[in-house]
């Protein structure tokens, strides 16, 4: 499944495509190998690394293009990794509801912002 966002998408198909879930499933696949005595900063290099990697994997392994939707992709995975606690609750940032709501939220308000309409043509 191509990963741009393009003209005439259902909401599930945009709701789909901001959320990095191969990056979200490696960053629980190494929190989860990382020592617990090196839990705190090793879960804290990880999540900056793959932050990072998030908009360079989107846009060179999945082709997108669009700077938005890079940007977008890129708070979806900080807001997920928000909401599973990790370096946060270590760190003491963290509550649980917060990440709840602010995932929900997140999550079901993003798509909504990309348009599903087929451009407009500019008068001549």
């Amino acid at each position: 499944m191509a990963r741009e966002i393009k003209q005439m998408q259902t909401y599930q198909d945009r709701l789909l495509k901001l959320i990095p879930s191969e990056i979200i499933g490696a960053y629980l696949f190494l929190q989860g190998i990382i020592p617990p005595d090196q839990a705190k900063w090793g879960t804290t290099l990880v999540g900056v690394a793959l932050l990072i990697m998030t908009p360079l994997y989107m846009q060179r392994i999945q082709k997108v293009s669009k700077k938005t939707q890079l940007l977008v992709t890129t708070l979806s995975f900080a807001v997920w990794v928000y909401s599973l606690g990790g370096p946060f609750s270590l760190w003491g940032l963290y509550q649980a509801w917060i990440g709840s709501v602010v995932l929900v939220l997140w999550t079901m308000t993003v798509p909504l912002f990309f348009s599903n309409k087929e451009p407009q043509e500019q008068p001549a």
